[in-house]
């Protein structure tokens, strides 16, 4: 099935779940942590302002198909408000960027490019959080 003819919202939505999951199956090969100490090293991560500024990372590396893919999503509709204190721009960049991972890995032949453009971006911002968070007090 080619995902890619989906909607954009479909695409980000599906691309939202796969990218949260590689955050939290990367944080988990770091080591066993308290859940809420887990939950907060992933949310640092799979969040609208960390998702930007990856788009941004990336966006002069992107061949035409995946900048058109990017920029369907920021130009979509989103729909939905951002639950936190996220500018309407940043939360579309980060559609776009949602959109995209569903693009890369909907098909095995294009999943290398989520490993190479995104996947050294994801180890750097889970090293930072890991050691950000990584001995904060329990709350309590």
């Amino acid at each position: 099935m080619d995902l890619a003819k989906r909607s954009i919202r479909t695409l980000a939505w599906l691309g939202d779940a796969h990218f949260e999951l590689d955050v939290r199956l990367r944080l988990c090969a770091r080591g066993d942590y308290p859940a809420d100490r887990l939950d907060a090293m992933k949310a640092s991560i799979v969040c609208a302002r960390q998702q930007a500024e990856f788009l941004e990372a990336i966006v002069p590396l992107l061949d035409d198909k995946e900048a058109s893919i990017v920029q369907r999503g920021r130009n979509s509709d989103i729909g939905s408000k951002s639950r936190g204190r996220t500018d309407v721009r940043t939360h579309r960049s980060a559609t776009g960027l949602e959109a995209l991972i569903a693009y890369w890995l909907s098909d095995e032949t294009r999943e290398p490019r989520y490993a190479a453009l995104l996947g050294p971006l994801v180890a750097t911002a889970i090293d930072e959080a890991v050691v950000r968070l990584k001995n904060k007090p329990r709350r309590g």
